[in-house]
């Protein structure tokens, strides 16, 4: 029977483009919501919906990922912190996604409050920004030197 890790794996570095695309929507609606002192519409709270929706299953399929791979073993094995992939993949890409997701959250949350629009917008646009810069900064792109994977991923099942 074969593995279902590099399926998830798949999914998991397309899923990652319609994060960034999402969460650039959110960071440009938010930041001209603010500038213009626009009123705060539904549509602008359903973005940030589906910007989350996208990090919740992200979150899920990279927990996944986390299990399968053993990572966790393998930081607390001997040496585990000096190994690099070991390190980025373990440690720095899994906490900081993490708390990219829980910035996120808490932009969508702060979007649902009763308060005046200008507040809501500067908030998720700053919690969104945050977001989108730990991910653009944490993603394994190709140009990364031992952790970098393809931009545009294959499907690997070694078959």
């Amino acid at each position: 029977m074969q593995s279902a890790t590099p399926y998830i794996l798949y999914i998991h570095s397309i899923l990652r483009y319609f994060i960034l695309l999402a969460a650039v929507l959110v960071v440009v609606q938010s930041l001209m919501g603010m500038m213009g002192k626009k009123k705060f519409m539904p549509g602008n709270r359903k973005a940030a919906l589906v910007l989350l929706i996208f990090c919740d299953l992200q979150l899920l399929f990279g927990l996944a990922l986390y299990s399968m791979g053993g990572w966790l073993g393998r930081l607390s094995a001997a040496g585990g912190m000096k190994d690099t992939t070991t390190r980025f993949y373990a440690m720095e890409h899994s906490v900081s996604m993490i708390i990219a997701i829980i910035l996120i959250h808490v932009g969508y949350s702060i979007s649902k409050k009763n308060m005046d629009d200008d507040r809501k917008f500067k908030r998720l646009f700053w919690c969104s920004f945050l977001a989108l810069v730990i991910f653009m900064a944490m993603i394994p792109w190709a140009g990364k030197q031992v952790v970098g994977r393809p931009n545009i991923p294959t499907l690997q099942t070694g078959s």
